[in-house]
């Protein structure tokens, strides 16, 4: 049984019905400032902006890792997601990500690494929508306006050098992307699947975490590891070569993901990929692709859910495969709380222990559509998610921050041993 004392909450909003949050675990620091970041420590941030997916890590040499920045405008009168931070409506997605990590190391001015999952808006920015004009009068928002803030040492997407190989995705937003790569000067080489530490420690010259600490590339483009050294299988050109598949595959399929692994911690992050139809695997037969990454990657303590969690992701074989005990979704969008998904999630049939659904805005549309669903006593209070896991790996807090203003206030704490 997992350290907590319970804590009613409840879910605000009318005609809502008896919703509860989860329980929030009774440790000092509710209600205070975050307390950042220490040595030994990896933390993995997922900020809540209304405007796409913003992932953060910090390992536990300080390397530090920025995976998707998404800056998917919409006027205030067609935003279903609220913009965050309340009232600051000149920052654009990119600003606030970037400002947040700036709260985190006011000295910081170089960011080791940059990821772009895939070529979607809400994941690297939209360029046709609105934009602020770096040094040189580029357009940039998301990813690339970040990249004003600080300087990068390597940058990684899932199709270099293929760019547009098997789909084109949002071609704005990834033309922007690469403008500032090239702009900038900064180092790429192509990712790739099956490889142990590609993406590595580098503040680490004794090796101090070695044989502890590792990234593992599961997936990018549909080339999937087997699980066997760093053995792959392209299910995009099987799939293009039988005359059974489908003609070009969706941004959402080729998307990039990795599984850090700390001691017996174990997170998985894989962008939007999604199980909308099979892929040809190297039997003739057709796969759910979502469920062959679940497969390859096992069980985890913490996954980011796959494209939101929205309906064509998180099925039954991929939930079934990964067994998280602790599940964070990055919401811009009402969709992005399902029912179906949702349920098994939280299902203790699927696999038995305690768990809690992290998502960085619990919008209206779920609560209305479901407001006696048994998953409500799983969801956690939202905002800012931080999982901060402990040196060693061997147990993780998990942090809820006040997104409405910059503050970094705390609102509520989780404390999660790492189930063996």
């Amino acid at each position: 049984m997992n350290r907590r004392s319970f804590i009613s909450l409840t879910l605000a909003g009318a005609g809502s019905g008896p919703s509860l949050f989860a329980a929030t675990a009774a440790v000092p620091g509710t209600g205070e400032t975050y307390p950042g970041w220490k040595p030994g420590e990896l933390d993995l941030h997922f900020i809540h902006t209304g405007r796409g997916e913003n992932c953060f890590h910090v390992l536990p040499d300080g390397t530090t890792i920025l995976n998707d920045t998404g800056d998917y405008y919409r006027p205030h009168e067609m935003a279903e997601i609220p913009w965050m931070p309340k009232g600051r409506d000149e920052l654009l997605g990119g600003d606030v990500v970037a400002r947040y990590i700036r709260r985190l190391f006011p000295s910081l001015k170089k960011l080791d690494y940059a990821l772009v999952s895939h070529w979607h808006s809400d994941h690297t920015g939209n360029p046709a929508l609105r934009t602020k004009a770096a040094a040189d009068g580029r357009k940039v928002c998301g990813m690339a306006l970040v990249g004003e803030y600080f300087d990068v040492g390597r940058f990684y997407d899932h199709q270099f050098p293929n760019i547009g190989k098997y789909g084109d995705g949002d071609v704005g937003g990834r033309e922007m992307v690469r403008e500032w790569v090239a702009a900038k000067k900064i180092p790429q080489e192509p990712f790739h699947p099956g490889a142990l530490d590609q993406i590595k420690l580098m503040h680490d010259p004794e090796g101090k975490y070695r044989g502890r600490f590792s990234i593992r590339n599961i997936c990018a483009n549909a080339v999937c590891w087997t699980g066997k050294g760093e053995e792959t299988f392209d299910y995009a050109a099987a799939n293009l070569a039988n005359p059974g598949g489908a003609d070009i595959l969706g941004q959402n399929t080729l998307s990039m993901g990795y599984v850090i692994q700390y001691g017996g911690f174990r997170f998985f992050t894989g962008g939007d990929v999604s199980a909308p139809f099979g892929l040809f695997g190297p039997d003739g037969k057709k796969y759910d692709f979502e469920g062959l990454v679940g497969r390859v990657v096992g069980p985890v303590a913490v996954c980011k859910t796959n494209h939101h969690a929205y309906r064509d992701a998180m099925k039954r074989e991929f939930v079934d495969a990964v067994r998280a005990q602790t599940y964070v979704t990055c919401v811009w969008a009402p969709s992005h709380v399902q029912d179906c998904n949702m349920y098994l999630m939280s299902s203790r049939e699927m696999y038995p222990g305690d768990r809690t659904v992290f998502v960085t805005q619990v919008p209206d549309l779920p609560r209305r559509t479901w407001p006696r669903a048994p998953w409500w006593k799983d969801i956690a209070p939202d905002g800012h998610i931080v999982v901060k896991v402990a040196p060693g790996g061997g147990s993780y807090r998990v942090y809820v921050l006040d997104p409405s203003d910059e503050s970094m206030r705390v609102k509520a704490v989780f404390d999660r041993e790492v189930r063996s």
